[in-house]
């Protein structure tokens, strides 16, 4: 599985974010051990959420406009519908929710943390 630089440094953000997160979160959760399982379990979905849109937006670009563009939706909404799915996974298996919505959210910072990085370097 083949990924861009940018993706490369968006994962590395990403982590970065969960383990400052983790570290600052330590001081202030009390079952820790829970809350680690849910911000892990989403952050590797948040992780799985950015290779997804990678390789959709590379598959979408060889294709026509309009097919692209309904190809873009529906993948758009199937995404949509994972973050439901993991959203149920967690509270069937109790995971801590609140760990679980960070880990999602990740991806976000990332994305705007990179960028900014990536734009004082030029």
């Amino acid at each position: 599985m083949k990924i861009s630089n940018t993706s490369k440094q968006i994962i590395i953000m990403i982590i970065a974010l969960f383990f400052i997160i983790f570290g600052i979160s330590t001081f202030f959760i009390d079952n820790i051990k829970s809350f680690f399982i849910g911000f892990s379990f989403g952050t590797i979905f948040s992780i799985l959420k950015l290779i997804l849109i990678e390789k959709t937006l590379i598959k979408a670009l060889d294709m026509p406009g309009k097919k692209a563009s309904n190809y873009i939706r529906v993948h758009y909404t199937l995404r949509y519908f994972l973050t439901f799915a993991v959203l149920l996974i967690a509270v069937y298996k109790n995971f801590n929710i609140i760990g679980v919505i960070l880990g999602i959210l990740l991806l976000l910072p990332a994305t705007y943390i990179t960028k900014f990085k990536n734009k004082s370097n030029i």
